[in-house]
């Protein structure tokens, strides 16, 4: 080695110390993933790359609760206000919707699933919100295209 070589060597052991230097010669190992416990009852699912992993049990929603009287009350505010967006919705032609009078007619039918699902999950005051928001918006869609 020529002087000049030991001198550029050692003026990096000096600036960068020995571990840092000795690091960079090194190949670093693949990082270990933490353990995690595996559970009997249900088998893992692998994030794949087009899905994300999902949660092994859904998150339990709180709901507010409701006697007997105010649970038979919404439900039936709730069964009528659907009642009367599901006949407007059959008074529209689909065929003849703009885009986003279709797209606002899909939010109809989906906040109509919802409302089946709060009111299957006892969550009544859900329930009335989302079948106000669907009552509202199918008299909006149905001035719209009449």
């Amino acid at each position: 080695m020529t002087s000049r070589t030991i001198v550029i060597l050692l003026s990096l052991f000096l600036a960068a110390g020995c571990a840092e230097i000795e690091a960079l010669f090194k190949s670093t190992p693949p990082p270990h993933a933490p353990a995690r416990p595996a559970t009997p009852h249900a088998p893992a699912r692998p994030a794949t790359p087009h899905a994300p992993a999902r949660p092994e049990a859904p998150t339990p929603r709180l709901s507010p609760q409701v006697d007997a009287e105010s649970e038979t009350r919404l439900t039936e505010e709730v069964h009528a206000m659907v009642e009367g967006v599901e006949r407007t919705l059959l008074s529209i032609d689909r065929q003849k919707l703009k885009a986003d009078q279709s797209e606002t007619y899909h939010t109809i039918q989906s906040f109509l699933t919802q409302i089946r699902e709060a009111v299957t999950n006892k969550d009544f005051q859900q329930a009335k919100n989302l079948a106000q928001k669907a009552q509202v918006l199918s008299d909006d869609l149905s001035k719209a295209v009449h």
